[in-house]
């Protein structure tokens, strides 16, 4: 995700050298300047200040809005993977990714919450979970409108946000919450039910620790990876090489024509391609998806056809 025009000629050549699929997504907006390949500390704050990750072109912004903050500003081209020994090196304990396309989960009325784990001031996981919310505001009960045309006819619009401090709601945010939901307990109950959700893996976590040691937990984590992009380059690699295509058309909004879904897939060896470019450009209504969520359909329709008990983690994308 290139933050400036000089820069998109150097991640052009490294796509290109990439043995994998890369996806490289472009921007309107520009920083003042290229910045240096790789991960690049643009400012220093003092020992332990926190992290502020600019990625791609909101690394001016991000300058301008922390000018008078004690914090380490570093700029990136991509999250992933993600540079786990930038963290180490800068001693920070917290972090803030600033990224413009992760913003928002699969559709409006879902909500993440997110516990980053510690061990010795180390990075080490993500406790995560997403869930379903029964209302979170905009022009219809139930937030989900179906004649909606933008976004913010479709509730309030949450960025990443801290909700707990030092193991307490933060109130302010919850105020926000609740004045913009017409079920506020139902969704602060599934919020704090997520925030539980997160501590207890965190728990868990420290507990393996404890009992088999941080090194052996990491190389579980790469264990179970490893095993998952095996078995299915296995599977892969039994399938006949060759090109399928498929479409399906999904009723438009009022007079408009149905909108196209196509796939091509293209498998060589034990890897597989899938390209969604045959499909009609973005519609005007709420029938659009990201594309997270495509890559997630396409490793969803690899697994129920190869091997239902698979691993459903990063191994699998590899």
């Amino acid at each position: 995700m290139p933050g400036h025009p000089g820069e998109v000629d150097g991640l052009l050549r490294s796509a290109v050298s990439s043995s994998g699929n890369v996806y490289i997504r472009l921007s309107d907006s520009s920083n003042s300047g290229p910045a240096r390949s790789g991960a690049s500390i643009v400012r220093e704050g003092s020992d332990g200040a926190p992290l502020v990750i600019a990625v791609g072109p909101l690394l001016d912004p991000v300058i301008e809005a922390t000018s008078d903050l004690d914090v380490t500003v570093c700029h990136l081209t991509t999250i992933r993977p993600f540079p786990d020994d930038l963290v180490a090196l800068v001693g920070a304990t917290d972090i803030v990714l600033v990224e413009p396309y992760l913003a928002g989960t699969p559709h409006s009325m879902d909500m993440a919450v997110v516990s980053p784990v510690f061990s010795a001031d180390r990075l080490i996981a993500f406790c995560t979970s997403i869930a379903h919310k029964t209302d979170l505001g905009g022009v219809v009960p139930g937030t989900a409108n179906g004649s909606a045309r933008e976004i913010f006819q479709e509730g309030i619009q949450y960025p990443p946000t801290r909700i707990e401090r030092a193991g307490a709601i933060v109130r302010d945010v919850e105020a926000i919450v609740r004045a913009n939901s017409r079920t506020p307990d139902v969704v602060m109950g599934d919020i704090r039910g997520q925030i539980g959700v997160a501590r207890l893996g965190e728990r868990r976590l420290a507990e393996t620790i404890a009992r088999y040691g941080l090194d052996a937990l990491l190389a579980t984590f790469e264990a179970m990876q490893s095993v998952a992009e095996r078995r299915i380059r296995t599977m892969l690699a039994a399938w006949p090489d060759g090109i399928r295509e498929a479409e399906w058309f999904v009723d438009g909004e009022s007079a408009r024509a149905p909108v196209r879904f196509h796939v091509r897939v293209e498998k060589r060896g034990d890897r597989i391609h899938f390209d969604f470019t045959g499909c009609d450009d973005q519609a005007p209504g709420p029938i659009n998806i990201r594309p997270p969520l495509a890559r997630g359909s396409a490793y969803f329709a690899l697994l129920a056809i190869l091997d239902a008990t698979l691993p459903n983690n990063g191994g699998i994308a590899r």
